[in-house]
């Protein structure tokens, strides 16, 4: 503050009330796969397609011994991917390899994690990952996004087990046209995740994938009313053709708690985790008094009286506060209550007819 010499008015200006939480992504996509070129554990980032050719090699025709990476980032940026974070993992052919690939992403800025071509192998390493990339100790909040194994029939297709809405599961597999050969192939579910994670990192984290096309042919398989019914109940993101185009029945986790069961859920909380972390780090250093804590307070409250005007809130609470001996050991502690929205998964109708 300025040494008051002379008569008159002093202003002073104080930074804290001007720090608001600045923008941040949470559709980045990363993908771990094998390549034909490219450094082994080394993160890229293509621009698209045409570029993640140019760096990894074009894709080879499909097999079942056939690279995986180059022809999952097709599935994506076609199904609407747009920032994507891709790593070439050794070509062992074992979770080990896929692993690596996982642990080169740890620190990077994803939300969505695809092990291309992979199945129901893999599902434990990726929710491990997810898991423990999504702590408070590591702040990478992710979901994982997993498909169903080659020619997997009705009861196959059982989500793997997990409760807090971070791993979703895909099935059945698709057809799309091969790159390599020019003809169309059948693909099992472990690419079909590639393109709903793409057609999820698309969407704004309040916008279900329910009932939203996927840019493929057709489907492995195709299963009646009464089948998908089991699959959505089995905690499955199932595919279906309707309507001319592949569509996702409904947009769900594979978590055991309801809470979670909307995709909508899981990345509506991350978003306000994320925001929470970006309007808070600014504040770390200053000093812990009352005038500080509701500056912090109006900082947070930007973020979450904007998720409310963008609709992926109805409502919220919030108090920022902090005990003397809290002070002391420079402890804010931030409280709030969130009211996500709900996508609309069913729409009942009943008529009467006089």
């Amino acid at each position: 503050m300025a040494e008051m010499i002379l008569p008159g008015t002093y202003i002073e200006v104080r930074a804290e009330k001007l720090i608001v939480p600045g923008p941040f992504a949470i559709g980045n996509l990363g993908i771990v796969g094998t390549a034909s070129s490219g450094d082994v554990g080394v993160v890229y980032t293509p621009a698209n397609i045409g570029d993640a050719r140019e760096f990894f090699g074009a894709a080879d025709a499909f097999s079942p011994t056939a690279k995986t990476l180059v022809r999952a980032l097709e599935l994506a940026f076609g199904s609407g991917a747009q920032r994507v974070f891709a790593v070439r993992v050794a070509d062992a052919g074992d979770a080990g390899a896929y692993t690596d690939g996982l642990a080169a992403l740890e620190n990077q800025d994803v939300h969505i994690i695809v092990v291309a071509g992979q199945g129901t192998g893999l599902a434990a390493a990726l929710r491990a990952h997810v898991e423990n990339a999504s702590t408070d100790i590591n702040k990478r909040e992710r979901i994982g996004v997993i498909g169903s194994d080659p020619s997997a029939t009705v009861p196959d297709l059982v989500a793997p087990d997990q409760t807090d809405g971070r791993l979703v599961f895909v099935g059945p597999g698709i057809k799309a046209i091969d790159s390599a050969s020019g003809d169309e192939v059948t693909l099992p579910g472990s690419y079909a995740a590639a393109a709903v994670a793409g057609r999820i990192a698309s969407l704004d984290p309040h916008v279900s994938p329910t009932n939203k096309t996927i840019n493929v042919n057709g489907l492995e398989t195709n299963f009646n009313g009464t089948q998908l019914e089991q699959l959505v109940t089995s905690r499955v993101l199932a595919l279906e053709s309707r309507a001319g185009a592949v569509r996702i029945v409904r947009g769900i986790t594979s978590s055991t708690n309801t809470a979670w069961t909307q995709v909508t859920t899981r990345r509506i909380v991350d978003y306000a985790r994320i925001g929470t972390r970006a309007a808070a780090n600014p504040f770390i250093g200053m000093l812990n008094n009352t005038r500080v804590r509701q500056a912090l307070k109006g900082s947070i409250n930007s973020l979450l009286a904007d998720m409310v005007e963008r609709e992926m809130l109805v409502s919220y609470k919030l108090d920022v506060t902090a005990t003397r001996d809290e002070e002391i050991r420079g402890i804010a502690r931030v409280t709030m209550v969130v009211r996500p929205t709900f996508s609309i998964d069913y729409i009942r109708v009943v008529m009467y007819l006089e």
